[in-house]
């Protein structure tokens, strides 16, 4: 009797140990749609795509909207100007122009965001990250970080706002989230979280800073800049997102206004927008400071029209960048400008576009990426030799 008891016994466990396994595939293959990977099932867990692409030793760049990375047609049509020049990067939008998601979140307060229009499911999005995987294109997912209206809709309460309590816009009736406000700084840190996960190469924050249009006067900050530094501020929210991200082994950059690249004699001074590179670098792998040429002021450098000298803004603009690198204490951080490809100030064709690379290139930074709002790049000055 005792011999069959254990016969018995011993058969259950073999089954249980045959079934167990089964049971957790079955399980694991039950995760909702929304996760391309099916080793993901909740929060913020595991990377959906291990893509393990690294970074050029210089990044040539276009910038795409999140509407031309959707449509599959723009999307094609860029995919082939890459191929067909020396562009081998990618800076793509994840939220829509009205700061709508171009994907489907997986972190609970990310949720409460609506999507785009043109958002694409996740699976798709993944897939096509893959694809300029294969084809060596390096992925960079930028998000706008405190202008934010849509983000202002769903959390008013971390809004800016003005003295009476309303919510504040700019000139562009373009609102933002309060940058002094601590509660504010926490999506930005889900967004790149979550474009890791999707399988980006590298985050990129743009709009980290003050307002710097519209009625300034009027504004009312959660937590006043103390003795008005903000660049105290934003050098906290530094901290915090190095912090935040520690775990998130991809590069990080920052978008910076052109003139934070001049060298000047009080070092306190941060275009009252509280941005400094000498506090950037300490942070970022990349600082990508926005030097085009028809956004410097008329006398600029001696230059009535700056515009018309690309060549000489740009590399006055990365010699006192650099110097400013190599003078602070504790930085990490290498220079990747922004380019003009746009008319503005002048018309940007083929010479202007390839002077600005001449500049960069002269300066042995580490890349650059081109900017244009309608993603249209002047194909002749990116030719392949």
């Amino acid at each position: 009797m005792k011999d069959k008891t254990k016969k018995i016994i011993i058969f259950i466990l073999l089954l249980l140990g045959a079934l167990i396994p089964i049971s957790v595939v079955f399980l694991i293959s039950k995760v909702p749609n929304n996760y391309p990977n099916k080793r993901v099932k909740t929060g913020f867990n595991k990377k959906i795509s291990e893509l393990s692409f690294s970074t050029p030793e210089k990044v040539r760049g276009i910038y795409l909207t999140g509407y031309s990375f959707a449509n599959k047609k723009e999307r094609d049509r860029l995919i082939s100007f890459v191929d067909e020049t020396i562009i081998n990067t990618m800076v793509i939008d994840i939220k829509d122009t009205t700061g709508k998601l171009m994907f489907s979140p997986q972190n609970e307060k990310l949720k409460k965001i609506p999507l785009s229009k043109y958002a694409l499911k996740n699976v798709e999005f993944v897939k096509l990250l893959k694809n300029l995987e294969d084809k060596k294109i390096y992925t960079i997912a930028r998000i706008t970080t405190f202008q934010d209206p849509t983000a202002v809709k769903i959390f008013p309460e971390l809004a800016l706002k003005n003295r009476y309590g309303k919510i504040w816009k700019n000139y562009g009736g373009v609102s933002w989230l309060d940058m002094t406000n601590k509660d504010a700084w926490e999506i930005p840190v889900l967004l790149a979280k979550e474009a890791y996960y999707l399988g980006f190469d590298e985050v990129q924050f743009d709009y980290i800073r003050f307002p710097s249009d519209g009625n300034l006067r009027t504004i009312k900050y959660k937590n006043p800049p103390k003795g008005g530094k903000r660049y105290q501020v934003l050098k906290e929210f530094y901290s915090f997102l190095d912090k935040e991200l520690e775990n998130i082994k991809i590069p990080r950059s920052i978008d910076l206004f052109g003139l934070t690249y001049k060298k000047r004699k009080n070092k306190e001074y941060d275009l009252n927008i509280g941005q400094r590179v000498v506090d950037a670098g300490q942070y970022f792998d990349y600082l990508s400071p926005m030097v085009y040429p028809s956004h410097y002021p008329v006398g600029y450098m001696g230059f009535k029209n700056p515009a018309l000298f690309p060549y000489e803004i740009i590399n006055d603009a990365l010699k006192d960048g650099e110097f400013i690198l190599k003078n602070s204490s504790s930085t990490k951080a290498l220079s990747r400008p922004w380019l003009q490809d746009f008319n503005m100030g002048a018309f940007y064709g083929k010479e202007k576009v390839k002077a600005q690379i001449k500049a960069c290139d002269e300066n042995n930074v580490s890349g650059w990426i081109l900017w244009n709002p309608y993603n249209r790049y002047t194909k002749e000055a990116l030719l392949k030799d």
